[in-house]
């Protein structure tokens, strides 16, 4: 069993196409890279925005995904409970989790939990390169507030998962830290 992870899928989501300079089929790159990657006896931890618009849809998307997945919930999936994501295919759901020494969440997190060295975590997208290159934001950043945090970030991933071991030991190959220069 391999253990991944992914962020900020957004299925369905039209507007996080042009805000963070996706492909316009980016749902279908994504499904279609994660069934490449994931086997069924897989784990995938998924730190959050799973799916804007038809919710139908979203679980319809999930079930056709391999692996068994955990949600830590993003500011788009807090409309609903961590059991209604468990109904509607996720095994587990939950706000921030601690996994093999490391605090997981969705935005970046002020602090590590008690014996976390790290902090993974998704949110803030492609911010190295302010999110499109029309400029739609002036949010762009060259590093993290701390350390310790490391961004998850599909954008820089080529819409992949990628194993949990393999982000922590290369977290520059993913821009975890900062700018790839």
């Amino acid at each position: 069993m391999q253990v991944y992870l992914i962020a900020d899928t957004h299925f369905n989501h039209d507007n996080i196409a042009t805000y963070c300079d996706r492909p316009k089929d980016f749902t279908d790159v994504i499904c279609r890279r994660w069934a490449e990657v994931v086997k069924a006896e897989d784990l995938i931890i998924h730190l959050g925005d799973v799916a804007i618009g038809n919710r139908r849809s979203a679980k319809e998307i999930l079930e056709s995904l391999p692996g068994r997945k955990i949600l830590i919930r993003g500011n788009h999936d807090r409309q609903h409970s961590n059991t209604w994501w468990m109904a509607n295919g996720f095994a587990f759901a939950c706000d921030g989790m601690k996994f093999r020494g490391v605090w997981l969440t969705h935005e970046p997190s002020t602090s590590r939990a008690d014996g976390c060295e790290l902090n993974i975590h998704g949110h803030l997208h492609n911010i190295w390169h302010g999110f499109s290159p029309e400029g739609l934001s002036d949010v762009k950043q060259t590093k993290l507030r701390q350390p310790w945090q490391r961004l998850f970030a599909i954008e820089y991933t080529s819409y992949h998962p990628v194993a949990f071991d393999k982000f922590i030991a290369h977290p520059e190959k993913y821009q975890a830290t900062g700018p790839s220069l």
